[in-house]
């Protein structure tokens, strides 16, 4: 009887964080997604500013000839066309965004459908009376450490299962975040060429075609810290005291790849600062990820612990 109901305890256990752990994503998806349409929106306005500015300076008036003859035409249109560059890329990175956000809201709303959700509170509710009722029959000091034993494990066992999700997610991150910095390797080559070398005008077009595609590795990157980041908040949300991973700022490095990568004339700086940046988060993901298998570490000690315990008290 003691064994069935530490079963079903962890089985009930696991099904109400899982459901917890779904509505409090959906949640959260549901609100950034809302601030993601939004930004988003703001962007594309800005976006369509910036490339009426242009379209305005390449048609003909006399303004225009005036300025393509004192030779101020070519300096506008140079920085009209990088402001609306960067404008796009901003764009892109929101729309790929809220892509991203409106299929996980979709996948968490489904989620939120499973039978096993359906009566979880009633059937968790009925369990606790059931379990107070043996209690009160057959307590002993005995029975009672055992139960509090097996109180432990079930939150040691939540809690391992919550840093495992944690560590597969940081290791998806760091991989991410390797590639992007691959690429902007790969950019600021060019760029050295291109700035340093007397690259010409091929060397420049591939230095922009790599800038280009780079923001789609750095998308990726972003996509992957979001889901790190929810998954260390799962992880705060079961843990005790004793189990917290200090994040820091890791996570706060939205802006330092499409803020100015066009426009800046130090198009070469930009690239490595960018990928200076990313190798940070990156070192900050690793140290995180060290934090969580030393907590992971700490969780099997103490399951073994608890398991020495239990054997002691049933051999008696």
């Amino acid at each position: 009887m003691r064994g069935d109901i530490h079963e079903r305890q962890l089985a009930l256990t696991m099904k109400r964080t899982e459901r917890n752990r779904v509505k409090r994503r959906l949640d959260g998806a549901e609100a950034g997604l809302k601030d993601a349409r939004i930004l988003r929106d703001r962007f594309h306005k800005k976006l369509t500013k910036e490339q009426q500015d242009v379209a305005k300076l390449g048609r003909f008036s006399f303004m225009n000839k005036i300025n393509e003859w004192t030779g101020k035409w070519d300096e506008k249109m140079e920085k009209e066309i990088a402001e609306a560059a960067e404008a796009e890329l901003k764009y892109n990175e929101a729309e790929k965004n809220l892509v991203d956000l409106e299929a996980e809201v979709t996948r968490l709303r489904a989620d939120m459908k499973n039978p096993d959700f359906a009566y979880i509170d009633e059937d968790w509710a009925d369990f606790l009376k059931e379990k107070e009722t043996w209690i009160r029959r057959y307590d002993s000091v005995a029975n009672s450490t055992l139960q509090k034993i097996a109180d432990e494990r079930v939150t040691l066992r939540s809690i391992l299962r919550e840093v495992d999700e944690a560590r597969d997610a940081g290791s998806k991150a760091s991989r991410a975040l390797g590639a992007a910095i691959d690429k902007l390797g790969s950019a600021e080559g060019m760029s050295v060429w291109d700035t340093f070398l007397g690259g010409g005008l091929i060397v420049s077009a591939l230095k922009y075609s790599e800038i280009n595609s780079s923001d789609d590795y750095v998308h990726r990157a972003q996509r992957a810290l979001r889901h790190f980041e929810t998954e260390l908040m799962d992880v705060q949300n079961v843990a005790t005291e004793s189990f917290t991973v200090n994040q820091n700022d890791v996570f706060t490095f939205t802006d330092i790849f499409f803020d100015n990568i066009f426009s800046d004339w130090a198009v070469h700086s930009r690239i490595t600062d960018a990928k200076a940046k990313l190798n940070d988060v990156l070192r900050d993901v690793r140290r995180v990820q060290d934090d969580l298998a030393r907590k992971r570490d700490e969780i099997l000690h103490g399951l073994e612990k608890l398991d020495r315990q239990e054997r002691e008290i049933i051999e008696a």
